[in-house]
């Protein structure tokens, strides 16, 4: 590589990205990702990624190879070292880091790529051979496709994907036709999905109101329901589904993210918290009511076109936070914050007939 040129002018063969640790931010770095590939067709370009994101990178038409980053009990200081110390002997051009950490923009520069791109935050600048300049008004503002796709700015790019690439099956997967039977549903047949779960149950709205929800839901508009979580949820799920007739709510069995997708994408519609799950029904086009309470709709509402999500938010004084729970705002008797709290069934049953009318 010729150092006297600048970086877009020249010529690269590898490129390593390391990812954020979010499924949702995953999928939000997927049109920036793409673009990527576009300026770069014949470049060999890796993730690194912390599971279970990696389900919905193999394959992926942006990327190379997936490399899964040691998490878990085993995954120490020391490990995360010597893992990335190992990436040395690919002889990566270019790294681009995602994560703000100070720890990822290290891990990043012990990879051994020769240039190194991510945002200056928190002194990162000595790991970096391109920091890039960004504020705490545009950190907490910044749409995060627009975010990401900043970080690329010394290469030659263009602008971000709009529309997502399909995900690609992968072998050993099952279909969605028998994720579906596995489910008791036939291929054809119309269903809701809802994700009742988020990382912090703070941020979640109440179950029993999820549970309500369903029960208007079955009895008014004779739609079935189909309840999206992990095995940790479980108990949650059953007790959503017992508001309603046994074989009118299913349970998606545990499958992969690639899977998950494409149940997603028969779903009529995904009814939801400000979630990952959220962002992966945006990647599939299926429409969307997302309840976002203490969240930024700005910064990590869904990447669609407009008319085909509802957002049920209440724009509070105080909203969105930092979600430092419940240090900032007084919870409510159901220890949930007022911007959930003040959300109703009715409010979410509107937005779902609202949307209806459009799609």
């Amino acid at each position: 590589m010729d150092e006297s040129r600048p970086l877009y002018d020249q010529e690269i063969h590898s490129i390593v990205l390391w990812m954020p640790n979010w499924i949702g931010d995953v999928v939000l770095t997927l049109p920036v990702l793409q673009s990527l590939r576009r300026a770069y067709p014949t470049a060999r370009i890796t993730a690194v990624v912390k599971s279970p994101s990696d389900e919905l990178l193999l394959g992926h038409s942006a990327i190379n190879t997936v490399l899964l980053l040691p998490s878990g009990s085993n995954s120490g200081f020391w490990t995360h070292i010597k893992f990335a110390r190992s990436l040395k002997k690919y002889q990566f051009d270019v790294g681009i880091v995602f994560p703000n950490s100070f720890g990822s923009s290290f891990l990043l520069s012990l990879a051994g790529a020769k240039h190194r791109l991510g945002y200056n935050t928190d002194g990162r600048d000595i790991f970096l051979t391109h920091p890039i300049p960004t504020t705490d008004h545009l950190k907490k503002s910044q749409y995060r496709v627009e975010y990401f796709f900043k970080i690329l700015s010394p290469l030659k790019m263009d602008v971000p994907d709009t529309v997502f690439s399909p995900v690609v099956k992968q072998e050993g997967d099952i279909s969605t036709r028998e994720a579906l039977l596995n489910m008791g549903l036939d291929e054809d047949e119309d269903f809701i999905t809802l994700h009742p779960g988020t990382s912090k149950v703070e941020r979640s709205w109440h179950a029993e109101r999820f549970g309500i929800l369903c029960q208007k839901i079955f009895k008014e508009d004779g739609e079935k329901i189909v309840l999206l979580g992990t095995q940790a949820e479980e108990k949650l799920l059953n007790r959503i589904k017992n508001y309603c007739p046994p074989d009118k709510v299913k349970i998606i069995p545990a499958v992969n993210l690639r899977v998950l997708a494409g149940v997603l994408k028969k779903s009529r519609m995904f009814i939801g918290n400000d979630s990952g799950m959220m962002h992966l029904a945006a990647m599939v086009g299926t429409p969307i009511v997302a309840i976002f309470g203490p969240g930024n709709v700005g910064t990590t509402g869904p990447y669609m076109a407009a008319e085909k999500f509802e957002i049920l938010t209440e724009n509070y004084s105080c909203s969105p936070c930092r979600q430092r729970f419940f240090k900032e705002c007084k919870p409510s008797p159901h220890n949930k914050p007022y911007c959930l709290e003040d959300i109703t069934v009715k409010n979410v049953y509107e937005a779902i007939h609202r949307l209806s009318k459009r799609i």
